[in-house]
């Protein structure tokens, strides 16, 4: 059971990791001007919106503002204490780490993904 837990808490940190820095870095220049953040991030962004044609990220429609808001102030402060929790082995990161799961899932359904 030890390599089960050991095995769920790497997949629940890299997931968390990915979140953590994804969030501020790429997600906020939804909600944010682009002027704040450097060129190649901004790059990075609109490339992957041209390459996969995510309509989304291009016409930034009022709901998906919103919900990368929802993400800014709730997945990405879980994902955060996630990391945190299991680094630091205590016990309430299984609860934070259930929370995320389903804010995450939440997301995908609503984009349709």
């Amino acid at each position: 059971m030890g390599a089960i837990s050991l095995l769920l808490d790497a997949i629940v940190f890299i997931f968390s990791l990915v979140i953590s820095i994804a969030t501020p870095l790429l997600d906020s220049q939804t909600c944010l001007p682009t002027h704040l953040f450097p060129a190649p991030l901004v790059d990075l962004k609109k490339w992957y919106a041209d390459l996969y044609g995510d309509y989304l990220v291009t016409e930034k429609p009022h709901f998906f503002v919103g919900l990368i808001w929802v993400e800014i102030f709730f997945l990405w402060p879980l994902c955060v204490a996630n990391l945190y929790g299991i680094v630091k082995g205590r016990g309430w990161s299984k609860t934070t780490s259930l929370m995320a799961g389903v804010c995450a899932k939440e997301f995908r359904c609503l984009r349709g993904d």
